[in-house]
């Protein structure tokens, strides 16, 4: 994947009304976030796009980007201070070259991470734990719900009421 994060002088699209997130079909970022501040300090958009489309569309990647980016958020999108450009498959610690050619990402959670440990008391959430979709938000978010129902049926039922004591249970003086 490609990081790409687009950073303005103001996070404009709040001010606009809008959450700043967006998913496209038609352009080079597939999915694109909010990542200023509190504040909007420092204002950004992040998205991801597949390495391929940054290597296939060359030195109009960051025109196209910039022309999604302002037809998705308006005009204001084009006015950038800078366009931050990570294309993470070039990398050698995070794409090995064998891990080029999986189409299936579930090696990725080790299967430790899947299960509780110490006794039940830690569980692990997050997208690399998934079986699926792993190093996706949809893995962190199967992750997420995999381990929030394992807590929950861990839990004592706190619906369940202790029979209440009769004459017969009472304790022997």
């Amino acid at each position: 994947m490609v990081k790409v994060v687009a950073e303005y002088p103001e996070a404009f699209w709040r001010r606009d009304g809008l959450a700043g997130a967006a998913f496209s079909r038609s352009g080079p970022l597939q999915e694109i976030h909010d990542m200023s501040g509190p504040e909007g300090q420092p204002a950004a958009l992040f998205g991801f796009a597949h390495a391929s489309t940054a290597r296939n569309t060359g030195p109009d990647f960051r025109a196209a980007v910039t022309g999604q980016l302002t037809q998705l958020f308006g005009p204001q999108a084009a006015q950038l201070v800078a366009l931050h450009v990570k294309d993470w498959s070039a990398e050698q610690w995070t794409s090995p070259a064998q891990v080029a050619q999986l189409a299936d990402y579930s090696l990725f959670g080790h299967r430790l991470y899947q299960r509780p440990a110490m006794e039940g008391r830690l569980h692990w959430a997050s997208t690399e734990t998934a079986r699926g979709y792993a190093g996706h938000i949809e893995g962190a978010l199967v992750g997420g719900e995999r381990a929030a129902h394992a807590i929950l049926y861990a839990l004592p039922d706190s619906n369940s009421n202790p029979e209440p004591a009769t004459a017969n249970s009472a304790p022997a003086a």
